[in-house]
């Protein structure tokens, strides 16, 4: 247990770093990079294809069948596994920049760890609550439990502070759940007078996920 428990607290803290370094998100497109409107069927874990359900072709379907992830995004967001900084980070989505006074684009990113024994979600939620509150370095605006895929889970919403060596804030919403020895967690992150923006759409896409663990 206590291997547990100190094998957690890591990980955890590895996530709240891997939080903070939305600031530094490099918006240089590599070879993977692709627009979520692109049927993409590859090696990586995932396939992107067009909704069919919905006429209107707005949105694409993201799939993972290795993590059993299913979720709808804007087709006009873009789609990209590579400069995630965490290796348990498996996919991130970016909106569309608005005009030239746009530095860093909305994300949105998944991350899937997984552990060796089954972790309850009020567990993983205290470690990563305490983690927070320890880097003396965000805000917490909101914590409340909520719904993730018909499954309980818990969702945080914090901003960084103007001491982290960073004219621009942001404001960050960190949901997740626990399915078996999986912690499955969403990430949103945008600059702090954009969060409203992009937030109803945020909110589609996590009403859309569905998760049927392998």
């Amino acid at each position: 247990m206590k291997s547990t428990k100190r094998s957690l607290i890591i990980c955890t803290c590895v996530c709240m770093a891997a939080l903070l370094q939305i600031i530094s998100v490099s918006q240089s497109v590599t070879a993977i990079d692709v627009p979520a409107s692109s049927t993409n069927n590859n090696n990586y874990g995932f396939q992107l294809e067009s909704n069919v359900t919905n006429s209107s072709s707005n949105e694409v379907v993201y799939r993972n069948p290795q993590h059993g992830i299913f979720m709808l995004f804007p087709s006009n967001w873009t789609f990209s596994t590579s400069g995630l900084p965490q290796y348990t980070q498996v996919a991130a989505f970016y909106a569309p920049l608005q005009n030239l006074s746009d530095l860093i684009p909305a994300r949105f990113t998944i991350t899937v760890m997984s552990y060796q024994q089954n972790v309850s979600l009020k567990e993983f939620t205290n470690m990563t609550l305490s983690s927070l509150n320890e880097t003396n370095q965000v805000k917490i605006l909101s914590s409340n439990p909520t719904t993730l895929a018909g499954r309980p889970g818990y969702q945080v919403v914090f901003s960084t502070l103007p001491n982290m060596g960073s004219p621009v804030s942001f404001k960050i919403m960190h949901s997740w759940t626990a399915i078996n020895n999986k912690i499955y967690v969403f990430e949103y992150g945008v600059e702090s007078s954009k969060f409203n923006t992009y937030l109803p759409t945020v909110k589609q896409i996590l009403d859309s996920l569905k998760i049927q663990a392998p």
